[in-house]
C-alpha cells in the first residue's frame, strides 16, 4: 500500500509519463471527490467527472515534465484521511512552449478499500495584491519574505 505522500507523487509521476490509467488509479472514483483544477474552470466534482477531466487533459497540448518540492512535502496523516501539501516547482510545456510553474499544492487522500486515494486536489499561487491595499505586514516584519 502506498503512503499518502506516495499516492500524491505517484499521481505526479503518472502525469509526467502521460499515463492516464496511472493517474486515475490514484484518485477516488467516489461521487464526493472534489478537485480545484488548473485551467479555465473552478471545480470538478465526482470521480467520473475527474476521470473525464484527466482524459481531456492528456489530449491537450499541455503537460508537466518534472516536479521538485521547494517547501515540504508536509504530511499530516490520520487513520482514514490525510493531507499532503507543500510548494512544488513544475517543468511545464504548453502549446510547444517550455517553462516553469511554482504552485502551492494540497492533496487530501482518503483510505478506500486499503488504498490511499486522492479525494481533493488544490493548486494555487499567491495573488499580487488581492485587497488592493499592499502587504499588511508592517515594514520589515514579514517572516515569509
Amino acid at each position: 500500500m502506498r503512503t499518502p505522500l506516495g499516492t500524491a507523487e505517484a499521481m505526479l509521476n503518472a502525469v509526467i509519463d502521460k499515463n492516464v490509467d496511472g493517474v486515475l488509479e490514484t484518485f477516488s472514483p467516489a461521487a464526493d471527490a472534489y478537485v480545484f483544477v488548473e485551467g479555465p474552470r473552478w471545480t470538478t466534482h465526482g470521480g467520473d467527472r475527474i476521470a473525464e477531466g484527466w482524459r481531456a487533459y492528456f489530449q491537450a497540448p499541455v503537460g508537466i515534465t518534472e516536479f521538485r518540492w521547494v517547501e515540504g512535502p508536509f504530511v499530516y496523516e490520520g487513520d482514514a484521511l490525510s493531507q499532503v501539501c507543500g510548494v512544488i516547482d513544475y517543468g511545464i510545456v504548453g502549446d510547444g512552449k517550455v517553462g516553469r510553474l511554482r504552485m502551492r499544492m494540497t492533496w487530501l487522500v482518503r483510505l478506500e478499500e486499503g488504498e490511499w486515494r486522492i479525494v481533493h486536489e488544490h493548486g494555487s499561487q499567491p495573488l499580487d495584491d488581492p485587497y488592493g491595499a499592499g502587504d499588511w505586514w508592517p515594514e520589515g516584519a514579514n517572516p515569509l519574505s
